[in-house]
């Protein structure tokens, strides 16, 4: 996808999704590609698939061959973002600021 923002176009890939929500929740990117299962990482990397999905468009089974994980993974992540979106004020805060200040994560073309 290519957004623009103050009349610069850029590409959004998994690696500027990566960054931005990996800095949101406090996590570093090495942290986000282990096997860890700890919650502040494993909510992170929920939240990169969630987004990449949203914004991207990629294929469960693409996600899963990046994350090194299976596509039941990536289908749960999803399901699990849009859940926490709802019950979960803690990370819908965090999530709603990621948008706020990335208005390109919400999916919608971004004018200049």
């Amino acid at each position: 996808m290519v957004s623009s923002h103050r009349g610069y176009d850029f590409m959004i890939t998994i690696s500027k999704i990566r960054r931005v929500v990996a800095d949101g929740f406090g996590v570093s990117q090495q942290e986000i590609m282990s096997r860890s299962r700890r919650q502040p990482i494993a909510l992170a990397r929920q939240a990169i698939i969630y987004y990449c999905r949203k914004v991207l468009g990629i294929k469960y089974a693409d996600l899963g061959f990046y994350f090194r994980r299976n596509h039941s993974n990536m289908l749960y992540a999803e399901r699990s973002i849009e859940d926490r979106k709802i019950y979960d004020r803690e990370t819908k805060a965090i999530l709603e600021g990621l948008e706020s200040e990335f208005p390109w994560l919400k999916g919608e073309e971004v004018e200049a």
